[in-house]
């Protein structure tokens, strides 16, 4: 949020099985996020909140709306998992993911050389490894998301409520694709944004599905954007 010039007041909470979060236990589904989004709304009293997802966080949002209906003046997601079908590719490929290192620079210096976190921008990818990892009981550091838990999400992103969320989300909600994702279609997201009682679809081009990392001077551009349309909402609270 550094690089946005609309004055908010910004709040990343951690989804349950990141960063410093409960645990994910291994029967939950993705309804538990909505859960968690709430959870933090509450805790930050009334006044105008914005909601910013990203991926999963933009599902977790339209979830957590559509049970709590009134607890956003505005959404916007970023290329939301609106999952159709389960492919086992990514999560056999989350699985294998390795879990602990000896050291943040150990950690660094691996992610810097493979895809597809070597495409984060440096200061991202700085940023994800020193609040991603945290002390290994057993020594060194371990990632504050467990592969396990990342191969859960991928396994049970079908069953994620959100065909029954979208028509419950009436809040002015504003679906972003990049322009160059090989993740959320055009289609699929239009199909999506149809259900919504005040959705829009925009694409952004020359982001793929890990633009707001990748390129975040020209998301927060887009952000700063739509923060203008909705000026009388933008001295709020903005949630990513």
């Amino acid at each position: 949020m550094g690089e946005l010039r609309t004055p908010v007041r910004a709040v990343a909470p951690d989804l349950r099985g990141h960063g410093s979060a409960a645990p994910l236990a291994e029967d939950a589904d993705w309804g538990v996020f909505a859960d968690d989004v709430l959870a933090e709304a509450r805790a930050l009293g009334p006044g105008p909140l914005i909601g910013v997802g990203h991926s999963l966080g933009g599902t977790a949002l339209l979830l957590a709306e559509a049970r709590a209906p009134g607890t956003f003046d505005l959404i916007t997601c970023f290329e939301p998992i609106l999952a159709t079908h389960h492919d086992p590719a990514f999560a056999e490929a989350a699985a294998r993911r390795r879990a602990v290192f000896a050291s943040r620079a150990e950690a660094l210096a691996r992610y810097s050389t493979r895809p597809p976190l070597s495409l984060l921008a440096p200061d991202v990818l700085v940023d994800y490894v020193d609040s991603g990892l945290v002390a290994d009981p057993d020594g060194g550091l371990r990632l504050c998301c467990p592969p396990s838990v990342e191969a859960q999400l991928f396994r049970t992103a079908t069953s994620a409520p959100w065909r029954e969320a979208l028509p419950e989300v009436r809040c002015p909600t504003i679906f972003l694709r990049g322009g160059e994702s090989v993740v959320v279609t055009a289609e699929s997201l239009a199909a999506a944004c149809a259900e919504l009682p005040a959705g829009r679809v925009r694409e952004v081009p020359g982001l793929d599905h890990l633009g707001p990392l990748t390129r975040p001077g020209a998301f927060a551009g887009v952000l700063d954007s739509i923060f203008a349309e909705f000026g009388a909402l933008a001295p709020g609270r903005s949630r990513p």
